[in-house]
């Protein structure tokens, strides 16, 4: 007896969860359906897939972009040289100073190596640096093994 109910109740957990599974679908309002419909009578896509860039900002007319690197700085004066105040989408790049694409209200100090600026996020100090200045970064951090992750 045992046994046929733990069997009876095992069948029934696999065959709930091979219905839920199954059982997603996407559910089209109405207006979601016209739109669909209008784009394909003009050939156009309704639904354009757009891809996040790399975390990037802009300061002084100049992009920096995340190197994925912490500041090693132990010392740091107390005056912020700038703050994030308006973004972009993370699909873009900012085209305006103290502009990023991946929020505001982050504080910055320009870094002690040319080229670097660094953001203070979630606790952290993020190195961020123009093309130039990252390539050599990344290049360096790959050569000695301490990319950080």
């Amino acid at each position: 007896m045992k046994k046929r109910l733990c069997s009876m109740i095992c069948l029934c957990s696999l065959v709930s969860v091979m219905l839920c599974a199954c059982g997603k679908q996407q559910i089209k309002t109405n207006a979601e359906s016209d739109n669909v419909t209008k784009a394909s009578e003009k050939g156009v896509s309704s639904q354009e897939e757009t891809w996040d860039l790399i975390p990037m900002v802009m300061i002084d007319g100049k992009l920096y972009l995340d190197t994925g690197q912490e500041s090693k700085a132990e010392s740091r004066c107390g005056v912020m040289d700038g703050e994030i105040i308006s973004e972009v989408d993370g699909s873009e790049e900012p085209t305006e100073n103290n502009q990023s694409n991946f929020g505001t209200g982050y504080e910055y100090q320009f870094g002690a190596t040319e080229g670097t600026v660094e953001i203070y996020m979630n606790g952290k100090w993020m190195i961020f640096a123009t093309r130039e200045a990252r390539n050599e970064i990344i290049k360096n951090a790959t050569k000695y093994g301490k990319m950080h992750s």
